[in-house]
């Protein structure tokens, strides 16, 4: 099950990718099963968004398996999909469905700094002794369909593979022995960072600068809930740009395993339905080979990452686009 936002002529959608490649509308195809098939105390409106579906905890997960064969039999009957309200939510990829990022404005993003024992190892530090955890806001986040967008203030950028997970169900104080039952599903993430200007001085780390830029991380291509992922370990992860690969390994290489990262992470901070915890790349992460400019990410290139079990996601990068000439006698915008 791919779960996906997507637009159409403008138009938000939550739903699902299908395996002939198709994409449904979940809001609408659910009033349809549900029109046929009445269920008491039946929720449509828990098929909104991705934060409202992941608060349906594993019920939403079952009707849409339900929506899903209701689909394949009227369709095995000869009858093309649409709701009963006269509305359609069956659509294809030629139509110009656009794939948004699967996640929901506002969230809160947790992002795991030295997380995998190869990637400590290139530092030459220590493994650590508890998650390093930093944050990023909406604005980094593009979808699959939009660019990595280069930033001329920066003149490291770099790229790394990430496992991310999405939450579920609100919580705080979460012990280990719980917090698998807090997650919903998993997607990849591309975290996109200028190492000169997280390290602009030596023993000084600036993550705002080096990592919250706009249009900085990539999420998606869809999230895969946990009942279809399985055990995340090991998943096998590889990361390539211009079709050459810089990191290939396995979520085994991961220090801290999911229910401890939530476990910490959830000390002093509520967890909501839909935040995204990126849980830190493997080795070959360029930004530690400084003076390799071959490494550095330039606009034109294509980033193809791949996790087990997930699938890929593409993501071009260009160059930001140069701010527009000051008009003679205005002052400039604050």
């Amino acid at each position: 099950m791919k779960l996906v936002h997507f637009s159409l002529a403008d138009q938000f959608h939550f739903g699902m990718l299908t395996d002939s490649n198709e994409y449904i509308d979940l809001d609408t195809a659910c009033r349809d099963y549900f029109g046929v098939n009445p269920i008491k105390g039946a929720d449509p409106s828990r098929f909104r968004d991705m934060q409202s579906f992941f608060a349906g905890g594993a019920e939403s997960v079952e009707i849409t398996k339900k929506i899903i064969e209701y689909i394949d039999r009227r369709r095995k009957a000869g009858w093309t999909p649409r709701a009963a309200t006269g509305a359609r939510f069956l659509f294809k990829p030629e139509e110009g469905v656009k794939l948004l990022a699967p996640v929901v404005r506002g969230v809160k993003i947790y992002c795991l700094a030295s997380n995998s024992k190869s990637h400590v190892a290139e530092q030459g530090k220590p493994l650590p002794t508890q998650p390093y955890v930093f944050t990023r806001f909406f604005n980094s986040l593009v979808g699959p369909s939009e660019p990595l967008v280069l930033n001329p203030v920066g003149t490291f950028p770099d790229v790394e593979l990430e496992l991310a997970i999405v939450i579920g169900q609100r919580g705080k104080h979460i012990p280990a022995s719980e917090a698998m039952n807090y997650v919903a599903g998993y997607t990849i993430a591309l975290d996109m960072g200028y190492r000169d200007l997280q390290y602009p001085s030596e023993g000084v780390v600036d993550w705002v600068m080096g990592k919250g830029f706009d249009a900085t991380m990539a999420v998606g291509p869809w999230i895969v809930p946990k009942e279809e992922m399985g055990n995340p370990y090991p998943l096998a992860m590889e990361l390539k740009v211009g079709g050459v690969v810089r990191q290939s390994g396995d979520t085994n290489d991961y220090i801290f395993r999911i229910p401890e990262i939530i476990a910490h992470i959830s000390r002093g901070i509520t967890l909501e339905p839909g935040d995204l915890i990126s849980l830190g790349t493997l080795a070959g992460s360029p930004g530690f080979e400084f003076g390799k400019g071959s490494r550095r990410l330039h606009a034109g290139d294509q980033v193809e990452a791949s996790i087990e079990r997930i699938g890929r996601l593409v993501i071009p990068v260009k160059a930001e686009a140069p701010p527009p000439p000051a008009t003679p006698g205005t002052a400039p915008s604050a």
